[in-house]
C-alpha cells in the first residue's frame, strides 16, 4: 500500500484550489453558536462565533496571533448599502442598527385607563 504524504509548502494554483473549497465550506456553513457583548456605549463585540461546515466539523475565526481554542474578540460589522441612506461598510451599533429592539426593550408600559378599571373588578 502506497503512503502518500502531504506537500510542506503549497504551489499558487494549489493555494488558489484550497482557497476555493475553505470558502465553499464556509459559505455554506451554518451558525452554531455565538457570544455577544453589548456595551454600555452600545458597541456591539462578538466574542466568539462557532460554525458547523456540512460534514459536520465545527470551526471557529480567531485572530492570527490567538492562542489556539482561545476566542477573540471581534468588532461586528454591518454592510448597510442597500438601505436608505446607508453608506457600505461601518461598525454596527445597537443604536443604529438594533434600534427597533431597543425602544420595545426601554419602553415603559402604562396601562389604559379601562384596563386598570378591568384589573380592579
Amino acid at each position: 500500500m502506497e503512503t502518500r504524504t502531504p506537500p510542506t509548502t503549497f504551489t499558487g494554483d494549489t493555494c488558489r484550489r484550497l482557497e476555493a473549497i475553505i470558502r465553499d465550506d464556509l459559505e455554506h456553513a451554518t451558525i452554531s453558536s455565538a457570544s455577544v457583548h453589548v456595551g454600555p456605549d452600545g458597541g456591539i463585540t462578538l466574542e466568539e462565533l462557532v460554525l458547523r461546515l456540512e460534514d459536520g466539523r465545527i470551526v471557529s475565526p480567531s485572530l492570527p496571533d490567538a492562542e489556539v481554542g482561545t476566542a477573540a474578540d471581534m468588532r461586528l460589522d454591518i454592510y448597510d448599502d442597500h438601505l436608505p441612506g446607508g453608506h457600505g461598510w461601518r461598525e454596527a451599533t445597537v443604536a443604529e442598527d438594533y434600534a427597533e429592539d431597543l425602544a420595545d426593550l426601554t419602553q415603559v408600559w402604562c396601562p389604559e385607563p379601562d384596563t386598570v378599571e378591568e384589573a380592579r373588578l
